[in-house]
């Protein structure tokens, strides 16, 4: 039986997840995380072979940066990045990360079930494109690499300064990428357009704390 380890922050997925697990053939849960920190000594314990990570956990780690170091310590193990925001940069991100098939929740073409098996059979299931979503009045393919950059820092919080100071910019230029962001978008200010977004599950803050 293939031992498949669950981690999802949210719980309705989670536990969606774990019905296609037990509902599959040749398929045993091994576990169901929320905190991707805690996937290390449940893979150890259990001798998990196939990992369904979330990008958003728990914790101080992102989904994906706990995929690139379990698959330093078990390199047999297959893992599928799951998630159900549509950021380009986490395809890129993910495969960076080495894993193995990519699987959006609620757009992919696939079911759950069918990536899972082509992926234990040694095939790489990716998106051949990466959605979009409608932001206001735009899409996300609207928004350059730099407005996304400053989105998601508006999304984690942060002040004009705060943001030009991550990004290396002078608080002028974040202003003016936050006022273009808005043109396009037509969202009021930027605390409408966070919500907006994160909302949308389109860009999340890099940290997820309890």
């Amino acid at each position: 039986m293939t031992k498949v380890l669950v981690i999802d922050d949210q719980r309705i997925a989670r536990e969606y997840m774990e019905n296609v697990v037990r509902n599959g053939m040749n398929y045993e849960l091994a576990g169901s995380l929320s905190r991707a920190e805690l996937a290390e000594t449940v893979c150890r314990r259990s001798k998990v072979d196939l990992l369904l990570m979330d990008i958003c956990t728990h914790g101080t780690k992102d989904g994906i940066d706990s995929a690139a170091e379990l698959r330093a310590r078990f390199p047999e193990l297959k893992i599928i990045v799951v998630t159900s925001m549509v950021e380009e940069s986490f395809i890129k991100r993910a495969k960076e990360a080495g894993a193995d098939s990519f699987w959006h929740k609620e757009v992919s073409p696939e079911d759950l079930i069918t990536v899972m098996d082509a992926t234990m059979q040694g095939k790489k299931i990716w998106p051949g494109d990466t959605p979009t979503v409608k932001l206001g009045i735009a899409t996300s393919d609207d928004l350059t690499e730099t407005e996304i950059k400053v989105l998601r820092l508006v999304c984690e919080g942060l002040e004009y300064s705060e943001i030009a100071e991550a990004l290396h910019y002078t608080r002028d230029n974040v202003k003016y990428h936050i006022r273009n962001i808005l043109q396009k978008t037509g969202y009021v200010n930027k605390t409408q357009l966070a919500i907006a977004v994160t909302g949308k599950r389109y860009i999340i803050p890099k940290l997820f704390e309890e």
